[in-house]
């Protein structure tokens, strides 16, 4: 490596970062992580989804970084990582009506099955993140916290990283991992002005101690699982809150609650010189079940409040470069996608990097595909999100736009899961490739053809509800329509039946999906269950008991 300090330079050292640091330092290539912070620290993305928790698996699987394993399981954390994480058992939507006490019957809810999905978490991230910062320090990546990048300079041959301080830094490729001030987006001008995006919302966050379970403090409405032991969503016109508790199961040793109020900002914009408390308490007078479950909270430190979430980048790849994560771009926190996102992005980039360092080829051509990767994953999750802020107008339309969301989530977890069984099943690491191998990559179905029109048109309907084309109980029955009328979706999911309150992520439904995937699914997805979910079931010990192999 004569003539250059490191091989990769990252940019940002959170869990994006931090994870592809682990992947490459585990193979032996010289690292320097970046950042103008430091660890621990304070960071969103809180709550896990199967996407993420088996990426993280799969990660950990190909590229011998069993750290990485560590953090995609509740349990794992916990005998790992720290004891400060809260358990997820279920997506709980509590819908509310502005001025008037919350409606018991009025919400929705997901439960997560104990396997092969769950139970999910609640990341105390200043803890995850730490934990893989260090990590890859351990297995040879140079850290460099508090350290201010001001400039990124290219040529043929090298990138050159010039720091506040002074310091020059010379290597072969540069990632930026960072967020909203990418120093590459700014170096190449690549902000989007104005955003792509149609999901336009602001975020009030901060983490609180003295949470009321919201169980607590309402008419039970027999949901599957108690709102306390997941991730519950107060939805409302307009916008939504989000609740992560990290006390939420015996063991807790962590009194904070994640707390996330998300705003349209074409009804709700900001105004100058209004306070984040003074936004606060304004929602909870005008939310009076939701003001319940916060009378006896305090911020742990002070709110958060920020512009636009959304930004969108007109290119993410370059020579010598790359940007992921939320260097790229951003949606939104609904469905607790961003990490799932990251660590799709990671799955297919860790690759192609390790090959340009290998061959000393780092052309943009060769990481177009992450280009479209990244650019596909954010147009898809806005679209998702859009729809689902149009849907909270109305309750029945946001129980048939809902079954969308679970569609994607089902439909996205096949193949992943897939990958995973089959090859702790056959040890085949082809498996590990394949997963890459499909026509729609960064879709929820990248497997099918036929599936992106339909995905076109669902979020079509909310566009048309949205711009007045459409009335909402109209859009209902279009929805229906369209879910009901695709005889490629799975049978189990009931995805037709678009007013039905439970989504159902019980054992039984996985073990229904997993039947139908071997015998009526479509070809292109026949191979992702191929696996034999019995042995994988003895081999665990049985349903319920944690999978460790």
């Amino acid at each position: 490596m004569s003539g250059y300090d490191y091989s990769v330079a990252i940019l940002g050292s959170g869990i994006a970062g931090s994870t592809l640091a682990n992947i490459l330092a585990r193979h032996g290539h010289s690292v320097v992580l970046v950042d103008s912070g430091s660890h621990p620290r304070f960071a969103l993305g809180e709550s896990t989804i199967g996407e993420t928790t088996y990426l993280l698996k799969l990660l950990a699987e190909r590229f011998d970084v069993p750290e990485l394993a560590h953090v995609s399981s509740f349990e794992g954390v916990r005998s790992h990582v720290t004891s400060a994480c809260g358990v997820k058992r279920n997506f709980g939507f509590v819908y509310h009506r502005e001025g008037h006490v919350q409606n018991p019957e009025e919400v929705t809810q997901c439960n997560v099955s104990e396997f092969p999905n769950g139970p999910e978490m609640h990341m105390h991230r200043q803890d995850i993140d730490s934990y893989l910062f260090y990590t890859a320090v351990r297995y040879g990546a140079e850290p460099r916290q508090r350290t201010w990048v001001e400039k990124v300079e290219f040529s043929a041959d090298a990138a050159t990283l010039t720091t506040r301080s002074g310091d020059r830094l010379r290597v072969r490729y540069v990632v930026d991992a960072s967020g909203r001030n990418s120093v590459l987006a700014s170096t190449f001008g690549l902000r989007e002005d104005p955003c792509r995006f149609r999901t336009s919302s602001r975020t009030l966050f901060t983490h609180m101690v003295g949470v009321t379970p919201f169980d607590e403090v309402t008419t039970p409405s027999g949901q599957p699982s108690e709102w306390h032991q997941g991730t519950l969503h107060h939805i409302f016109d307009g916008g939504w809150l989000w609740v992560i508790p990290f006390d939420n199961h015996q063991r807790a040793t962590n009194p904070l609650c994640s707390v996330g109020l998300n705003l349209d900002t074409r009804r709700f914009p900001k105004e100058p010189g209004r306070s984040a408390d003074q936004e606060w308490a304004d929602f909870l007078s005008r939310f009076p079940s939701v003001a319940r479950q916060f009378a006896g909270a305090r911020p742990a430190w002070d709110w958060v409040s920020t512009g636009r979430t959304q930004y969108s980048s007109s290119r993410t790849v370059g020579d010598r470069w790359a940007m992921m994560s939320h260097a790229a771009g951003a949606i939104d926190a609904l469905f607790s996608r961003g990490m799932a996102n990251t660590m799709q992005v990671i799955y297919a980039f860790a690759p192609t990097l390790l090959a340009a360092l290998d061959d000393d080829d780092f052309s943009a051509e060769r990481f177009n595909h992450i280009d479209a990767l990244n650019q596909t994953i954010l147009d898809v999750n806005d679209k998702l999100v859009h729809g689902s802020y149009v849907s909270f107008r109305d309750f029945d339309l946001w129980r048939a736009w809902s079954k969308v969301w679970f569609m994607g989530w089902n439909m996205g977890i096949a193949r992943i899961l897939g990958t995973y069984f089959g090859y702790l099943e056959k040890g085949d690491r082809e498996l590990f490739d394949r997963l890459l191998d499909a026509p729609h990559p960064g879709t929820f179905c990248p497997d099918l053809p036929e599936f992106q029109p339909l995905f076109a048109a669902l979020s079509g309907v909310m566009v048309d509800v949205e711009e007045g084309r459409l009335a909402a109980a109209d859009a209902v029955g279009r929805l229906a329509g369209l879910l009901g009328g695709a005889d490629f979706l799975p049978t189990p999911l009931r995805l037709g039946d678009v007013l039905r309150r439970w989504h159902d992520g019980s054992f039984e439904s996985q073990r229904r999906m997993y039947e139908w995937g071997r015998s009526s699914s479509p070809e292109p997805m026949r191979r992702w269950y191929e696996y034999d979910l019995d042995e994988l079931l003895s081999r665990a010990g049985g349903v319920g008991e944690p999978v460790s192999f």
